[in-house]
């Protein structure tokens, strides 16, 4: 009977944290077959995320995607067209799978995430063609076109939710960045073409777990009293004050006639919830988060953690005054945070940028393998 009851509760705690704290799991996973997913979808799952390295792991461990691939190049395509051909299968199949969730929920859940180039970080105007293009490609309801919040990226991000594409804007670091990242959604909504906005949306993807190995450093570094004493807190410190800004920015005059034209809040999706330091609890960086109109993205490790001990309470404004003086003591320490914010969508992007390079040379490869080619 307990083992029934612990299945029961493995079942039901995803589905309580979004019915008891509006807080929506999406699986930060993808691969073929994608009905792998249906067993997460029934206890829970609301969304699905992918990545560059998420690809690089799904298309080179898997011969799932070999005849697909062989009828691509047999067909003439290079072999970017024919990467881009084998993700955007993947991300359609998925949305099929959520579209039950993207339509009951009317476009607020049932997404699935698929990003644009990390080649493309830097340049404003191949970053909205990309965009164009994807969506395009992806033709489902339920797809975020995936956007990093570089400064180059920001214009775009204004121009594509002008033209009605929803996005999940990535790599946000800071909370300077941040504001930017909801300015950019607002002026988009506002500069759209369309008197119902309701089913345009966004998500804003804040990175916690590689915040806090960054700081952490820094602060082992000062190796003050007080600096070791700040370790393990400054990503959730952090997120708690970007949840305050978001309530800020979502409300009053400006936002209200928004809310006349359909339009839905930007909703922050809290991301990078796998703990890397073995000292913290594996839950940490869920369960410090809870609270209503958020997302947590979870990979696997924080997913199952979560499901088996997870902690159900709404904490994400339980400690707004401690947040502020967690966020205020690293800052006297002499630790800038937009500086942070920079280093790490750097590496992030850098390594994005290594696993899109390292399928395309692996999957040009096996395309010239004589195993491979058919006679």
């Amino acid at each position: 009977m307990a083992n029934s009851n612990r299945t029961m509760m493995n079942r039901t705690i995803l589905h309580d944290l979004y019915e008891k704290h509006r807080k929506s799991p999406y699986y930060d996973n993808l691969c073929r077959p994608v009905s792998d997913l249906l067993p997460l979808i029934a206890s829970g799952i609301r969304g699905v995320t992918s990545n560059p390295a998420i690809f690089e792991r799904a298309i080179l461990s898997s011969n799932a995607y070999d005849e697909q691939f062989r009828e691509l190049i047999e067909a003439g395509k290079d072999i970017e067209n024919a990467y881009w051909e084998l993700v955007v299968k993947d991300i359609q199949d998925t949305c099929k799978l959520m579209e039950p969730i993207y339509n009951e929920t009317d476009a607020l859940d049932g997404h699935v995430s698929v990003a644009v180039s990390p080649k493309l970080a830097n340049d404003t105007e191949g970053t909205i063609e990309a965009t164009k293009w994807l969506h395009k490609m992806v033709g489902c309801p339920g797809v975020y076109i995936k956007i990093p919040a570089t400064d180059e990226s920001i214009p775009a991000i204004k121009e594509v939710i002008s033209l009605g594409i929803s996005v999940n804007v990535t790599l946000i670091f800071c909370l300077p960045r941040y504001e930017e990242v909801i300015n950019a959604y607002l002026d988009g909504l506002e500069a759209a073409d369309m008197t119902d906005l309701s089913k345009l949306t966004s998500a804003a993807a804040f990175y916690i777990s590689r915040v806090d190995v960054t700081i952490d450093k820094k602060l082992e570094q000062i190796g003050t009293t007080e600096a070791v004493d700040l370790k393990g807190k400054a990503a959730v410190a952090q997120a708690v004050l970007a949840y305050q800004l978001y309530q800020k920015k979502f409300s009053g005059p400006r936002w209200e006639s928004l809310e006349k034209r359909g339009a839905k809040k930007q909703r922050l999706m809290w991301a990078s919830t796998n703990v890397k330091n073995p000292a913290y609890p594996d839950t940490f960086y869920v369960d410090s988060l809870i609270g209503p109109d958020t997302i947590s993205t979870m990979p696997d490790q924080a997913l199952q953690a979560f499901m088996d001990h997870g902690i159900l309470s709404r904490t994400i404004d339980a400690k707004v005054s401690e947040a502020q003086d967690i966020y205020n003591a690293i800052e006297k320490l002499g630790i800038d945070w937009s500086s942070v914010g920079s280093q790490l969508e750097h590496e992030v992007l850098d390594s994005f940028s290594k696993s899109f390079d390292n399928v395309l040379e692996c999957l040009h490869k096996k395309a010239k393998t004589r195993e491979f080619i058919r006679p």
